[in-house]
């Protein structure tokens, strides 16, 4: 099996049942076949081969799903890309992961447009919606690609930073999700009349792997969120019925917080459960949760080049934990020597669903995957039940409550550029409820100021916006250790004054 030959078995099996449900819109599992196999005929008329790269820039909308879709079946990997980066941050992955056709749509043309020239291996931009896709896209015929997709060839190619703070491309299979498709269908209780409804982007491994691939697996329906806010959440589930939700932490500690009397408001009764990943939830939240909806909290660790480490399901879960190993699991001291239970030490995994690689780059990937163990610098302990909880990371990366990973030296450097700014330090401080909070702790240059808001102005010409500093605090001089370095440590711990 392959993505490819997963989406027609389940469209052939359940071929009226509804595959995507946004507002008034649904697109049955027959509909969405046929669409991917026009996307994918048109694709290979525009020469696409077999292990071609095509990034995808798009909205979280049903059309991302059947262009994606139309990639795999042309045989090709699809580089998901972010819809919130900006020109300095697009360029280099387009460039890296040798991109030959890009989807997209006409509200990226004025982020696009200085940076094309740059990328001479891209030879199309395909603007979803237009006269020009359409007229393609509707030329070509609704049948199945006649193209042979193994199961060790490339599908997806994630753009993040991965453990060790890289821009690079992360490589996964067709059988890196078909391996582990089955087992979290069975330990959700997923039914086909299940509706899952994700709040996160799709190009997130989370957004794509679980809200994408494990509906179409079982048949179920992919609800999508068009906004986060309460009220949108709220309405979404009474008006598909949603049963399961998928998200980060922040998202749901701010649904615990929702008015009790606002949710009285809504017919609630569909929702059964939820599924928190991407960074440490608040058990405190999660029970909050439980008892205001009535359902059953279910928490995941992975990363995105081992999809799931540990898995809280419908039926064994803890709370304040991520549930107990799914992958083959080591917890390492520094010395390489596995700790007692109870004790902290980096998480060491295998499992069928692991990354190929780092696109072009065997010597990170050699430095992760030792003798077919991935290495995740993730600090983590097993309990005395063998529940795993998560600790922190043991690298500087940044992980707010919203799972997305920062790396504390992209943002300085953009800060260093400022005319004002003599020294920076961007760090994670921690608070309960936000989780890590992406503070630049500043010093200015003798005789200059500037004001947080100028300064996240500057930013946000370079960043995407989560990578902002949501605080900015100035001191006269940064902390150092004894060896001269920042002390990230100490400022992580810094209360506001």
């Amino acid at each position: 099996m392959n993505l490819k030959h997963m989406l027609e078995t389940t469209a052939r099996e359940l071929p009226q049942h509804s595959a995507i449900v946004s507002g008034p819109r649904r697109i049955t599992y027959r509909e969405l076949d046929e669409a991917t196999n026009r996307i994918a005929h048109a694709l290979v008329s525009l020469g696409v081969k077999k292990g071609d790269h095509i990034g995808i820039l798009m909205s979280r909308t049903p059309e991302w799903i059947i262009n994606c879709f139309g990639i795999l079946k042309a045989g090709a990997a699809a580089v998901l890309l972010e819809a919130g980066a900006k020109a300095p941050e697009l360029e280099p992955l387009l460039y890296d992961n040798d991109c030959k056709i890009l989807l997209t749509e006409e509200r990226f043309r004025p982020v696009l447009s200085s940076i094309l020239p740059n990328l001479p291996l891209l030879k199309h931009v395909l603007e979803v919606g237009t006269a020009n896709y359409n007229n393609l896209v509707s030329n070509s015929p609704n049948t199945s690609p006649p193209v042979d997709i193994e199961p060790e060839d490339k599908a997806i190619v994630f753009c993040t930073l991965g453990v060790l703070g890289k821009n690079k491309g992360i490589v996964h299979t067709h059988n890196s999700f078909m391996s582990i498709l089955p087992i979290v269908v069975e330990k959700f209780e997923l039914q086909i009349t299940d509706v899952i409804m994700g709040m996160l982007p799709f190009n997130y491994l989370l957004g794509f792997g679980l809200v994408v691939l494990m509906p179409i697996k079982r048949g179920a329906s992919i609800s999508i969120l068009p906004h986060f806010s309460s009220k949108s959440v709220l309405e979404t589930i009474e008006r598909d019925r949603v049963t399961f939700i998928i998200g980060v932490p922040a998202s749901f500690n701010a649904m615990a917080l929702i008015d009790e009397e606002m949710t009285k408001t809504y017919n609630l009764r569909s929702l059964r459960g939820i599924l928190s990943a991407g960074a440490k939830s608040s058990p405190f939240f999660m029970d909050m949760l439980e008892k205001k909806l009535h359902l059953v909290a279910c928490e995941i660790y992975g990363l995105t080049e081992l999809i799931i480490v540990s898995i809280g399901a419908v039926r064994d879960r803890k709370l304040g934990t991520a549930g107990k190993p799914l992958a083959e699991l080591r917890v390492l001291d520094e010395n390489g020597r596995e700790v007692l239970r109870g004790t902290v030490g980096e998480a060491v995994a295998r499992a069928p669903w692991m990354m190929k690689e780092y696109y072009k780059s065997p010597e990170l990937t050699a430095q992760v995957l030792k003798d077919g163990w991935f290495h995740t610098r993730d600090l983590v302990r097993l309990d005395e039940e063998g529940y795993l909880e998560y600790v922190e990371k043991m690298s500087p990366i940044i992980v707010p409550s919203g799972g997305v990973k920062i790396l504390p030296a992209a943002v300085e450097a953009v800060l260093l550029k400022h005319p004002a700014i003599a020294q920076a330090a961007c760090v994670g401080v921690i608070d309960e409820y936000k989780g890590q909070i992406p503070t630049a702790f500043l010093v200015l240059k003798n005789g200059h100021y500037a004001t947080p808001d100028e300064i996240r102005e500057f930013c946000r010409q370079s960043l995407s916006d989560y990578k902002v500093p949501k605080q900015i605090r100035f001191m006269d001089s940064l902390p150092r250790t004894q060896s001269g370095e920042i002390d990230r440590k100490l400022l992580s711990t810094l209360k506001k004054e």
